[in-house]
C-alpha cells in the first residue's frame, strides 16, 4: 500500500480556513478550532499541512502539560529556547510570532484546560499570529461556553466522518484498486467512518485483489470482510 496523501474534502476545507486566518486584517481575530472524532484525519491533515507550510508550526500536547510545558514547548519549536519560566517562554513567543507569518497548530487541545488557552488567547491578541487549535469534539464544547475566548474564533472545520467518495480514492490512489460505490457504502459502514479503521480494511482488499489478480471491488468481495476488526473476548467455562 502506498502513503500518499489524500486531499479529501475536510482538508479542502481545513486549508481554507487557515489560509482565512492567516489573511485576516492585523488587529482583527483570527483563531481557528477544526474538530473531529479519532481517526477522522485531522492529525495527518496537520501534519501535512505544517511539512508543506515553512510558517507553520506543529505542536502536539501532551497529557498532563503544565501551561509552562505547553509554553516552553512552543517557543523550543520557533527557535530551539526552552525557557523554565512561563512568562519567559510567553515574551519569547510574541517576540517571535510578532509581525512575522508564523501560524501556530496545536493539535490533541481537548486536552488543554481553559487556563492554557487563555495564554493562547494572550499570544494572538498581542501578535494577531493565527492559531489553529485542533481536537476531539470537547475542546468545540468547552470554547464555545467561554464567550471572551469563543469571539476570537472565526473560523471552524469539522472532521466528520469518511464520505464514500473519500474511500473510492483512497482505493485507487493508494491501493490501485477500484472500488465500487455499493462497496465504498459498505466499507464506510463497517470502518465507522474512521481512516484509521478503513486502512486495515484496504489492507485486506489489496491482497484480495493482489491473490485473484484483480481490480475491481465490488459488493460480494466487501461483505466478506469481518465487521469487527478486533476478536470480541469469547465467554469461558470452568470446570469445578
Amino acid at each position: 500500500m502506498k502513503n500518499e496523501f489524500i486531499e479529501t474534502s475536510r482538508v479542502t476545507a481545513f486549508w481554507e480556513a487557515v489560509k482565512a486566518v492567516s489573511d485576516m486584517e492585523k488587529g482583527h481575530p483570527g483563531m481557528m478550532l477544526a474538530w473531529g472524532y479519532a481517526g477522522r484525519g485531522k492529525t495527518e491533515c496537520a501534519r501535512t499541512y505544517a511539512t508543506r507550510n515553512e510558517n507553520a508550526k506543529y505542536i502536539r500536547v501532551f497529557e498532563d502539560w503544565t501551561p509552562r510545558a505547553m509554553l516552553s514547548t512552543i517557543c523550543e519549536e520557533l527557535n530551539g529556547m526552552k525557557p523554565g519560566h512561563i512568562h519567559t517562554a510567553k515574551r519569547i513567543i510574541i517576540e517571535e510570532v510578532d509581525d512575522s507569518d508564523k501560524i501556530l497548530l496545536i493539535d490533541e487541545a481537548d486536552r488543554l484546560t481553559v487556563k492554557h488557552i487563555e495564554h493562547l488567547r494572550d499570544i494572538h491578541d498581542e501578535t494577531d499570529c493565527p492559531i489553529v487549535l485542533i481536537g476531539e469534539p470537547s475542546i468545540y464544547t468547552q470554547i464555545k461556553s467561554r464567550t471572551r475566548i469563543w469571539r476570537r474564533f472565526t473560523q471552524a472545520v469539522e472532521f466528520g466522518p469518511l464520505l464514500n467518495e473519500d474511500i473510492i480514492l483512497f482505493g485507487l490512489k493508494n491501493c490501485g484498486i477500484r472500488i465500487a460505490p455499493e462497496a465504498a457504502r459498505t466499507l464506510k459502514t463497517k470502518s465507522k467512518g474512521s481512516f484509521g479503521f478503513l486502512i486495515h480494511y484496504m489492507t485486506m482488499l489489496e491482497g484480495i485483489a493482489t491473490s485473484n489478480k484483480i481490480e475491481d471491488i465490488g459488493l460480494d468481495i466487501v461483505n466478506g470482510l469481518p465487521d469487527d476488526l478486533l476478536p470480541k473476548p469469547k465467554s469461558e467455562r470452568f470446570l469445578r
